[in-house]
């Protein structure tokens, strides 16, 4: 027996690889449109190009994580590398009473990683992000920059220099596109390249902060720099544009105007985050390792970590699919014994008669019905009970049990009536042909009872061919509840793949299609072992 699970067990090794490179190959024909989909949205948006602004200064603000449902101090901190102590240090006024309330901001660090910074302001590309630290430090000498966890960050409040020059090939290179895009949607006579003199190599003048000396006047300062009155007295807003200025004040000269091409930088963007802009070889290697190790790319719409969305919404569908399934094995096995006890009687045609009415509804419309039967106003006007759809606490049968037993009961039922009339006719057929054997006739004429006969000598043998076809049941359990769970608004991995896909975002969606098809590995091999448990002739065979 143990030479048998071991056998079965490292099948996972090469069955799992095949899954993954051809996950691999699904996902690579997916990609254009996905990009084309996101390009789309700015299109219709009229995004296609953008006058921009060369940042040269911000204000450090905190390092926050927005609590959502479920959030705990300790998954926080565990997230964040942090402990619960220093939490309760920068949020002093936090209260860790009860639950954390969804949408209260959690200060992780006191001001904000020269790493973050870096990337988010684009000072350097993320693969070259020590380079944009050094230049971030180089940048403020006067800046007394701490650390967190051996990286140094910028305290709250703090201005800091981002850039005090920057050329228009570095604005291309840290948009992963070439200067000559950004030059064709900046012609000779536009606002931003009226002489034609625009080029590769022109410096650009960023956002600034100027300190103002006695005497000094927003005229003087626009034309000491080169701007236009207009655009310095908007920027200065609450400064008098007509009078001079205090010594002291901080007066914010705007930056040269640049036109990008948004669709190019964002095409750009989404091909290196899904790493196709690499060589195919290199794009399968990368994808294996990831996938390997459990390190999925970010959600293009919330920018959190997809595995971490998917085990969010996980315990939900977990919870319709174990009821789904108790229901279908409820269906399936006595009423499939008690169908073939009562062959070609009445009994037995009424169940046969149910089954084929349960594979020929669609799950949902069952699900329809039976709403319409127990919700108040349908049949009775009192009804039986209500559906909690917008319940946060009945989504889970640990916060609510009752409230859950009231969401989950009709889409289980419905999605376990499907899965468990297949499993009772399969059941059905499966145990008349072992009653035909002549062990069980045997059985019989020793004068055993029927429940002894039925429980001891026909079901083992019948099951066997029953936990193949339950295996592909589960399967389609899981894919059935899909839909069960957008009737129901359950937040599960279900409703979750719906959305990401209408999103486009494939990160997530790659993350949860890898973990389906685990799932349906496992469950295989899970029955390929109960078949040796079952029926011991196999595991010697």
């Amino acid at each position: 027996m143990q030479r048998y699970l071991i056998q079965r067990i490292l099948l996972v090794i090469p069955t799992l690889w095949l899954v993954i490179s051809l996950l691999f190959l699904a996902l690579r024909a997916l990609p254009g449109d996905f990009v084309t989909r996101k390009l789309s949205n700015l299109e219709n948006q009229g995004a296609e190009q953008r006058e921009s602004e060369i940042v040269g200064y911000i204000e450090v603000s905190e390092t926050t994580h927005r609590v959502i449902s479920g959030d705990t101090l300790e998954a926080i901190a565990a997230s964040n590398n942090t402990s619960v102590s220093e939490l309760l240090v920068h949020n002093p006024d936090l209260d860790t009473s009860g639950e954390l309330r969804p949408g209260t901001q959690v200060t992780v660090i006191p001001g904000q990683l020269l790493s973050s910074i870096a990337i988010g302001e684009k000072v350097s590309l993320p693969e070259e992000v020590d380079i944009g630290v050094q230049l971030l430090i180089d940048r403020n000498p006067d800046v007394d920059f701490p650390e967190y966890q051996g990286q140094p960050y910028a305290e709250s409040g703090t201005i800091l220099t981002i850039r005090t020059s920057f050329t228009l090939d570095e604005l291309a290179h840290v948009n992963r596109i070439e200067a000559d895009d950004i030059l064709a949607v900046n012609p000779t006579g536009s606002a931003s390249n009226p002489d034609g003199t625009l080029s590769a190599g022109t410096q650009l003048i960023p956002t600034s902060l100027v300190l103002a000396e006695e005497g000094d006047t927003l005229e003087g300062i626009a034309a000491a720099f080169g701007r236009d009155l207009e655009d310095v007295t908007r920027a200065n807003s609450r400064v008098d544009p007509a009078g001079p200025l205090e010594a002291g004040t901080a007066i914010v000269v705007p930056s040269d105007r640049i036109v990008t091409p948004t669709t190019k930088i964002t095409e750009a963007n989404i091909r290196n985050r899904l790493g196709i802009d690499k060589p195919l070889g290199r794009q399968y290697l990368d994808f294996l390792w990831e996938t390997v190790r459990l390190k999925f790319r970010e959600s293009f719409q919330t920018q959190e970590d997809s595995l971490d969305i998917f085990l969010r919404a996980l315990p939900r569908s977990l919870h319709l699919n174990i009821y789904s399934l108790i229901v279908a094995l409820v269906v399936a096995l006595p009423v499939g014994v008690l169908s073939a006890m009562r062959q070609d009687r009445p009994l037995d045609y009424g169940l046969r008669g149910f089954a084929i009415l349960a594979l020929a509804a669609p799950s949902f419309w069952i699900a329809t019905m039976l709403i319409f039967v127990v919700t108040p106003g349908g049949i009775s006007e009192g009804g039986i009970f209500s559906i909690p759809l917008t319940s946060e606490e009945a989504r889970s049968v640990f916060s609510s049990f009752t409230g859950a037993l009231a969401l989950y009961s009709i889409p289980a039922v419905a999605g376990g009536v499907a899965a468990g009339a297949g499993l009772m006719r399969i059941t059905r057929s499966e145990l008349l042909e072992v009653l035909r054997q002549d062990y069980v006739r045997t059985a019989w004429s020793k004068g055993l009872r029927e429940r002894t006969v039925i429980r001891r000598h026909a079901m083992r043998n019948a099951l066997v061919n029953v936990m193949s076809v339950l295996g592909l049941q589960i399967a389609a359990l899981v894919g059935g509840n899909i839909i069960l769970e957008s009737l129901f608004n359950i937040p599960g991995i279900g409703l979750l793949l719906i959305q990401r896909i209408n999103q486009a975002d494939l990160p997530v969606v790659q993350t949860m299609v890898f973990f389906f098809a685990l799932f349906i590995i496992i469950v295989n091999i899970i029955i390929d072992i109960s078949y040796a448990i079952i029926d011991p002739r196999i595991r010697f065979t």
